[in-house]
């Protein structure tokens, strides 16, 4: 029996170096949202110089009228549909196509950055561990 591909965990300032294709689950900040595109456009304060395009309508018919707010924090589960770097100022964007989302609550964005990046650093060492064992 075949399963979907597991998602990424990733900070939202990683999303523009995805390839397109890729599965991702990251945590953003509602900037705007355009209704007649269903896009949600994301950024994870204070670094603004990072965001995410977030096309929403595959979810939209199950959330509940009025549940997305600008500055809300939402957890997002998607495909990376294009992602670059902007040359003259470095600023990512990334546009993804979301499978799902959910508000995060009352997440503490500092204290989940810590974390992730502990998780990410401890998930590197043991790659790193795994490559010199397959010498």
């Amino acid at each position: 029996m075949s399963h979907p591909p597991a998602s990424t965990l990733l900070p939202l300032q990683h999303l523009s170096s995805q390839p397109a294709g890729a599965k991702v689950r990251f945590l953003g900040c509602i900037r705007a949202y355009d209704h007649t595109t269903a896009t949600l456009t994301l950024t994870h304060p204070p670094k603004v110089s990072h965001r995410a395009e977030v096309n929403i309508s595959v979810p939209l018919p199950m959330l509940a009228m009025g549940s997305l707010k600008d500055g809300q924090w939402v957890n997002i589960i998607g495909y990376i549909t294009e992602a670059k770097i902007m040359d003259e100022n470095q600023e990512g964007v990334a546009r993804v196509d979301a499978i799902t989302l959910w508000s995060a609550g009352g997440v503490s964005p500092s204290r989940y950055c810590e974390v992730l990046e502990g998780r990410l650093g401890v998930e590197g060492e043991m790659d790193a561990h795994q490559r010199m064992m397959d010498v």
